[in-house]
């Protein structure tokens, strides 16, 4: 039996609230990185020792968490603050190659229209390690 006149429209009128409200609950799903991308930078050493030299030379006022998977060929170091416990940052660690590495720093701590001075500290440490 053919769809009346009536039936079709009742039937589009659904679908067309019903896409709204699709689109409102997926958009609830999506949010921001807590963490976003302070920086990153390549450098010339492997990934193992690069992390090991990241958790190693951090300064004292964090507590560091070092992680490296062989598997996935990744290192991570996780900086609380000693006083607080809080998370402060996170520096990870991706092999390019044998030789190289690449360091992406994400800073917990959020800043307005610039860099903060945990971000400055964290590339001075990967940059000393590189060296």
């Amino acid at each position: 039996m053919p769809a009346m006149p009536w039936e079709v429209s009742r039937t589009m009128t659904r679908t067309v609230l019903l896409s709204p409200i699709g689109l409102l609950a997926l958009s609830a799903c999506i949010s921001p990185d807590p963490n976003p991308l302070s920086w990153s930078a390549t450098y010339q050493r492997p990934y193992e020792s690069l992390t090991q030299c990241l958790a190693q030379s951090t300064p004292p006022d964090y507590q560091v968490v070092p992680a490296i998977d062989q598997r996935q060929k990744l290192g991570g170091v996780l900086l609380s603050s000693r006083s607080s416990g809080q998370k402060v940052g996170e520096f990870g660690v991706y092999r390019i190659d044998d030789t190289s590495s690449r360091v992406v720093f994400r800073s917990a701590i959020k800043t307005v229209g610039g860099s903060s001075y945990l971000e400055d500290q964290a590339r001075q440490i990967a940059n000393s390690c590189a060296s």
